[in-house]
């Protein structure tokens, strides 16, 4: 029986022994375990910090981001805004260009007809005072030969011009004229 109290007085102690064991050993693995929750919770709250910083920095790259973003958008509309009106005008000037263009072109043929039409009449005058010139030169032989003539009635003073004053023509008999005209070429040293 002893040996079953010894047994039993070593299985109390050895209970004892393992049971402050056991918990020596669970209070080191408490601690153990409480040691690395407090890491583990440090950690996990230097992540926080760091993830809320990041979530700062990227929420204020974002607002960042957006600012450029409708900077950019208000750019593109004024661009386009001023591409569109650039357009406009450009097609008015288009169009006024191609006006004045018809315009010119409407004009020169206008001025070449006239040009044509002054050509005619320059052409119409050139020979208007040619036959005029020959006109004045027949006037001028003429007015010389009536004056040979006047000067003839002089030398010859039998036989007078008749001249009828209401319609101013001399009126010659055309053998005493030659007559006239011979004897007065004679003595002036002309032929006709």
């Amino acid at each position: 029986m002893m040996v079953t109290s010894l047994t039993r007085a070593q299985t109390a102690v050895l209970s004892v022994c393992l049971s402050v064991c056991l918990r020596s050993c669970v209070q080191e693995e408490n601690d153990e375990l409480h040691r690395r929750l407090i890491y583990t919770s440090h950690q996990l709250h230097t992540l926080e910090k760091e993830f809320d910083s990041s979530c700062q920095y990227l929420e204020t790259e974002l607002q960042q981001t957006q600012d450029e973003l409708e900077k950019f958008t208000e750019k593109l509309h004024r661009i386009q805004s001023s591409y569109t009106t650039l357009q406009r005008i450009n097609q008015e000037l288009q169009d006024k260009i191609q006006r004045m263009t018809k315009l010119h072109e409407e004009e020169t043929r206008s001025l070449n007809r006239e040009i044509l039409v002054l050509k005619n009449h320059l052409i119409d005058a050139n020979v208007t005072i040619h036959k005029l010139q020959e006109d004045n030169e027949l006037y001028r032989r003429d007015c010389k030969l009536a004056a040979q003539l006047l000067q003839c009635g002089k030398l010859c003073p039998n036989k007078p011009l008749e001249v009828n004053h209401t319609h101013t023509h001399i009126h010659i008999d055309p053998h005493t004229f030659t007559q006239r005209c011979s004897i007065h070429s004679l003595s002036a040293g002309l032929l006709l």
